[in-house]
């Protein structure tokens, strides 16, 4: 309403904002611009079209400066867990693309986060990570029915969803962390600093890389395999599913039959 005061009504009215009965650009008056004024500033011109920008600063840590890959998401994190750490008692971060597969009806996710965090059988880890199970969506199979089919079929099916979690953990899966003792709310690294821990708590990260950490999740002879397990969430918890409109791998796809 600042910008077009005789629209208004619109920008208020949510009912015609529902039936989105939108402000036609032809509609609007036009200000001739002198066509002798081939330099005008970006000022100028908001002055002009009597456009009003408002200014909201957001306080972010320091940290997120140091992020360059995927910045929305590695600067959005950060911020995320400053602004928020003070009012809950966990925080996670998920993509949008991403289903949280759970493994029974008997809990719930609060119920599950509160077992791994603060229960009786804590892991007393500071952050866990996601089993992340990737699926390729197809173009043909790129609406809402087919992936809520792909998703259904790959939970029901043991047979494919165990062929999935040892074939189909392809990248790295998102985070869960206590919110006492968050660092570096880094997307896939829930990173603290031992002054952040609380008493009993510990940094769960294994001194390994990725493809380590996966081999030794899958081999449950290994001999890391409890320490491995103490940090990433179980199957019997739930496990992240990543459709993704990109193939990484051709088995790991929709309607796949093992």
């Amino acid at each position: 309403s600042d910008l077009f005061k005789m629209y208004g009504k619109v920008f208020r009215n949510v009912g015609t904002l529902n039936d989105q009965d939108l402000i036609p650009i032809s509609s609007m008056n036009p200000i001739d611009v002198n066509s002798s004024q081939p330099s005008m500033t970006l000022l100028e011109l908001l002055r002009i079209r009597k456009i009003k920008i408002h200014m909201v600063p957001i306080i972010t840590p320091s940290l997120v400066f140091e992020k360059t890959v995927c910045g929305g998401q590695y600067t959005f994190t950060p911020y995320l867990a400053a602004r928020y750490s003070a009012d809950y008692q966990v925080i996670m971060f998920v993509d949008g693309d991403t289903a949280m597969v759970e493994s029974s009806n008997k809990r719930t996710l609060n119920e599950i986060l509160y077992d791994r965090f603060f229960g009786q059988k804590s892991s007393k880890c500071a952050g866990h990570r996601m089993q992340l199970i990737e699926q390729y969506v197809k173009p043909e199979y790129n609406n809402n029915e087919a992936v809520l089919q792909c998703t259904q079929n790959l939970a029901l099916d043991k047979k494919k969803w165990q062929y999935a979690l040892k074939n189909c953990h392809l990248k790295e899966g998102h985070i869960v962390a206590r919110t006492d003792s968050v660092y570096a709310f880094s997307v896939h690294h829930p990173d603290t600093l031992d002054g952040y821990l609380p008493e009993g708590v510990d940094d769960c990260i294994p001194p390994y890389s990725e493809m380590e950490q996966k081999a030794m999740l899958r081999d449950i002879k290994h001999e890391q395999h409890e320490l491995i397990s103490r940090y990433y969430l179980g199957e019997d918890e739930f496990v992240q599913l990543h459709l993704r409109n990109r193939e990484r791998k051709a088995e790991c796809a929709c309607f796949f039959e093992p």
